[in-house]
């Protein structure tokens, strides 16, 4: 189910990978509500901290899951290999080099994670951890590591209604981290170490004794700075209007509020290694804050909010995050476990949950929660925590395969005789189609869709309508078409890297959608493993077994690229795509951005972790199943809130949500178009393609009838190529019948299948649920 974009631009004049950014916003409003008024009646009668609004629902419900710990069972995450990648994939050094200073300890270091801008170009690009971002301030003015968190009221918005985008400004240095022995950038010897999947740390170095170490994690409650041996300087270019000392908290921890003048009041907390009654914050003029003298170990943490119950975690500061997953009778359970350093009075850190986070948290994890609320950019409002641990539970597919599935209440499989007989005249032609020369494509994209628009055919052909002529007729030539890939035999054959660690095009960087630069891995290699998965069930069932074994490395080199589950793992980093704090991927590699790292489909998101799936069963590796329902039961619930709007969402802008869709949603921007044009079509249905077994569990039927009845029935008849077929089929997830009779009709035209979509699927799918 292709769609056709041109090759992505490179990055020039603007840094965003091609894409033009909208206009800069205009002037920033100031920030004028006080934290301590953000909703202070919301206090429970036992003495709870506030919980958010839907949080008091849900426990008024009795909705949020009170967990057994014995009832799930740990997925391991064991490496799917640890040989070196397959020696077809010839070795290459990349263009883009590690810059100096990175130190991750002999391990692939990732190229789609969070922490991207600060290895790429410039650096000064930068990095969101929700609900903040930070960067590399290179101004000799104020040189140091600068942070920021952006309130809903300074979101500019495109025009029209709904609006077409809308972004939160960049580059206000509300805090500039630094030190008096820092007087320019230059001055300073960067580092950065532990390059993790959810945390990096930033070093600026003096010396080897004399350095500032700053643990940028995920999530993370308070902007810390570990000093040893240096002078504490912190400076805002938005100024600071007053700081005033709050007396200690611990004997060795000075609390300071500090309002900008911008209005917003911050928290400053300076913790030193024993209690040290002459180390002072001092306000020196309207941009600078310094101790009063060098101190052998001190750190610093702020904070963007003045709320009292925040004391209780100063001292204590991530630095690391794992992911620990579960599951147990369609239910699955991952925690999201912090590592920290320091001691605080409550013995945790300060945490930020997102909204997704919030709407499938245990009851242990909600009763955390304090009455701190702070703005994500462009993922709703951010919930306090008092917490080393994140604890979710979720609804996950463990009963969807390949068979066709859906959510339509009352809605299950069921073919009647009629219909069997129309999805075998569809195949009884589509099994002669020339599929070795249709997928000798430039494009791993493009082929990979070729090769599983096959692999449904014969999968229909076997298990639905079981028809062995024309599994006789389809399995040699899917096998012979698969194996000029197998073999590298393709037009751009595939090769390793080297220097970043993963399997990449041989194009340049502009081609296949930016594949060598490490772009959409997890779209591309997807469609392969689905077919090879396909293959590998019809072969061993109707064939002669041995093509698992003969082909089963160079998928599982496919996987480890974008889906390796280990840090044992020593050729591939861990989890290139998936984003376990955002809760689903990120399609950007190598490529600086200015509003951060981008997804355009979430659909092909889901495809990535379906396709993990459907491999894990064929091959036998349940961790692998269960880790992917995990992962599938997560993008139900962050896409349902940040990519896909019904309309009771309340997590992004109500002018916006109309839309329905997100388009392309970046770290800082939402914006609804897409990389290959404006057509409404393309910008709704990349959120749609492929139609799966597994599509109606994430675009639920519901949704689904909404966008139809706003924004895709009054376009319908006006398309007229390959992107009716796919609107089309996703009517099928709420209105199977309208579906079934637009692909059975006996005049139905072809020019309506997109170059990725058969006719046999079409059918089948829609077919199922009559």
């Amino acid at each position: 189910m292709s769609y056709n974009r041109p090759p992505m631009s490179l990055p020039g004049s603007d840094i965003d990978g091609g894409y033009l950014r909208p206009p800069l916003a205009p002037p920033i409003p100031p920030r004028m509500e006080d934290p301590d008024s953000l909703i202070s009646s919301l206090v429970l009668e036992s003495g709870t901290p506030a919980a958010a609004p839907e949080m008091i629902e849900q426990l008024a419900d009795q909705n949020l899951p009170q967990i057994d710990p014995t009832e799930f069972a740990t997925i391991e995450d064991l490496p799917i290999n640890t040989s070196p990648p397959l020696d077809m994939f010839y070795r290459t050094r990349h263009e883009v080099n590690i810059p100096t200073g990175v130190d991750n300890g002999g391990r692939p270091i990732a190229t789609n994670k969070f922490y991207g801008n600060f290895l790429l170009g410039s650096q000064t690009c930068a990095t969101w951890t929700h609900p903040y971002s930070v960067w590399l301030s290179k101004s000799n003015d104020f040189p140091g590591l600068a942070a920021t968190q952006i309130r809903a009221s300074q979101r500019v918005f495109g025009e029209g209604n709904p609006a077409r985008f809308f972004f939160s400004p960049i580059g206000i240095r509300s805090i500039i981290f630094g030190a008096n022995e820092f007087p320019n950038f230059e001055s300073i010897s960067l580092k950065f170490t532990d390059l993790r999947h959810m945390s990096i740390q930033v070093w600026f170095k003096k010396s080897d004794n004399e350095h500032i170490r700053f643990p940028v994690v995920q999530g993370m409650g308070f902007l810390s700075a570990v000093y040893t041996n240096m002078t504490p300087k912190i400076n805002s270019a938005v100024g600071f209007r007053r700081l005033v000392s709050l007396g200690n908290i611990r004997a060795n921890i000075q609390k300071y509020q500090v309002e900008l003048e911008d209005g917003v009041k911050w928290s400053i907390y300076a913790t030193t290694a024993r209690p040290e009654n002459d180390f002072k914050l001092l306000q020196v003029n309207g941009n600078t804050i310094s101790s009063n003298r060098s101190v052998n170990q001190c750190t610093i943490q702020v904070v963007a909010d003045v709320t009292p119950a925040i004391d209780d975690a100063a001292g204590c500061y991530p630095v690391d995050c794992t992911v620990v997953n579960a599951v147990s009778n369609g239910k699955g359970l991952y925690r999201l476990n912090y590592q920290t350093e320091g001691s605080s009075n409550k013995g945790t850190t300060l945490i930020y949950g997102l909204r997704h986070h919030m709407v499938s948290m245990t009851i242990d994890t909600a009763l955390k929660n304090i009455n701190s609320e702070l703005d994500s950019t462009v993922m709703g409002t951010m919930r306090g925590f008092l917490t080393n641990t994140l604890e979710m539970q979720v609804a996950i597919p463990n009963e969807i395969d390949f068979f066709p599935s859906t959510t339509i209440p009352g809605r299950s499989m069921k073919y009647e005789h009629n219909v069997l007989e129309k999805i075998r005249q569809a195949a009884a032609k589509e099994v002669h189609h020339d599929v070795l020369n249709e997928s000798n494509l430039n494009s791993m994209y493009f082929s990979g869709k070729i090769l599983a628009k096959f692999a449904w055919i014969l999968y229909c052909c076997q298990y639905i309508v079981k028809d062995q002529g024309l599994v006789n007729i389809l399995l040699p030539k899917l096998k012979e078409a698969f194996s000029r890939f197998t073999q590298n035999r393709q037009q751009l054959p595939l090769r390793y890297d080297t220097t970043w660690g993963g399997i990449i095009s041989s194009g340049q960087s502009g081609d296949d959608f930016g594949n060598s630069y490490y772009n959409d891995h997890h779209f591309h290699y997807s469609y392969h493993i689905i077919a090879a998965a396909i293959l590998t069930k019809v072969d061993r069932d109707v064939g002669d077994g041995k093509w698992y074994g003969q082909n089963r490395t160079w998928v599982e080199n496919l996987i480890r690229d974008y889906a390796n589950p280990s840090e044992n793992d020593p050729f591939f980093p861990m989890y290139r795509s998936f984003d376990w704090f955002n809760g689903h991927s990120w399609a950007k590699g190598l490529f600086e951005s200015g509003d951060g790292k981008d997804e355009e489909s979430s659909s092909e998101d889901v495809n990535s972790c379906y396709a993990l799936k459907l491999w894990g069963i064929v091959s036998g590796n349940r961790a692998l199943v269960n880790r992917s329902d995990v992962q599938l039961g997560i993008l139900n619930t962050s896409l349902n809130q940040y990519f896909l709007y019904d309309d009771r969402n309340k997590t992004e802008p109500a002018q916006f949500i109309k839309n329905k869709v997100s388009g392309i949603l970046f770290e800082n921007k939402i914006d609804h178009t897409t990389y290959f044009g404006n057509n409404l079509e393309y910008i709704q249905m990349i959120h749609a393609i492929p139609i799966t077994p597994v599509s109606s569990f994430i675009r639920h039927p519901s949704f689904v009838e909404q966008e139809w009845h706003q924004l895709l029935q009054p376009i319908v008849n006006s398309v007229n190529d390959g992107w009716k077929g796919i609107l089309m089929l996703n009517k099928a997830l709420f209105d199977p019948q309208s579906a079934y009779d637009f692909f059975s009709n006996d005049s139905f035209n072809e020019s309506h299948l997109d170059n990725g979509q058969s006719l046999t699927w079409s059918i089948a799918y829609a077919g199922a649920f009559l």
